[in-house]
């Protein structure tokens, strides 16, 4: 009689626990869709031996499910992770892939009552490239 009722405790437990996590969904991206290109433009870096300052300004459209953003985005390459942009929705992060050649990843997060949304993106470019664009690569949420 313990056994089975020990076994029902842990079966709800378990059963609770399943429900009370949160569930997150990774969605299918797009490439057709103009909200998953971002547009970077006055991309700019400055580099000194102590490390590389960025700057660049980025445009994301509005869609039905996606809010748009328009910010100015700057850091140095010595950060590991993302850094806030002046839109605190956005994110950037500059990593050096070689010589005057870097990778600029940025990842957006919006939110609605009890879900939250986040899309993310990278685009590989050279130090002479003032405008780009960033494909988003990944979208996923949590509810």
């Amino acid at each position: 009689m313990q056994l089975a009722t020990f076994l029902l405790v842990a079966l709800l437990s378990i059963f609770h626990m399943t429900l009370a996590a949160p569930t997150y969904h990774h969605y299918t991206v797009t490439p057709a869709n103009p909200a998953l290109t971002w547009h970077v433009s006055n991309f700019y870096t400055s580099c000194s031996p102590g490390g590389c300052a960025y700057r660049f300004d980025i445009l994301g459209i509005a869609t039905r499910n996606t809010p748009g953003f328009n910010t100015t985005c700057n850091g140095t390459d010595m950060e590991t992770d993302y850094t806030f942009c002046r839109d605190k929705h956005i994110k950037a992060k500059l990593t050096a892939v070689k010589s005057r050649s870097w990778k600029v990843e940025v990842m957006h997060a919006w939110f609605k009552p009890g879900a939250e949304f986040y899309a993310e993106g990278s685009a590989n470019v050279t130090s002479s490239m003032r405008n780009f664009t960033i494909p988003v690569t990944d979208t996923y949420g949590a509810a």
